[in-house]
């Protein structure tokens, strides 16, 4: 019976592995699809105040990196920002790519409005204005 849980252990072990490797997979070929994606801090063809409006989204690679950079966001005296998505936007004349719409606060007190375009080669390592990357 032993060999038998250790054999379904070892086939679930190997299937996350597939798995894991296949979301990694997916996610490399979504930043490399876009011809239009940045390994640049901003959007080159942005305008408007940086992440704080559609046409100059914080450019992120992915929806894990979007998440990353999310959670790295802190308020000017630095406290922890979390973020809530509210939905997705576009603008064709910046990006290919959707760009994600969050909704962040700090202690409960909302703030502006946050774009986020996961779909280029790297996170930004720049802030918007009111913020900086912890």
């Amino acid at each position: 019976m032993g060999f038998l849980i250790s054999s379904g252990q070892g086939r679930r072990k190997k299937e996350d592995v597939e798995t894991a490797e296949l979301l990694k997979a997916i996610v490399q070929f979504q930043v490399e699809a876009r011809a239009d994606g940045v390994d640049t801090d901003d959007i080159p063809k942005a305008y408007g105040p940086f992440g704080l409006c559609k046409t100059n989204p914080t450019p992120t690679r992915s929806v894990v990196g979007s998440n990353a950079y999310l959670k790295s966001l802190r308020t000017k005296d630095g406290r922890r920002v979390t973020a809530n998505r509210m939905g997705s936007a576009s603008a064709e004349d910046v990006t290919s790519g959707m760009i994600d719409i969050y909704q962040p606060s700090a202690d409960g007190q909302p703030a502006a409005t946050i774009y986020v375009c996961p779909y280029h080669k790297r996170n930004s390592a720049k802030a918007h204005e009111g913020s900086y990357l912890a």
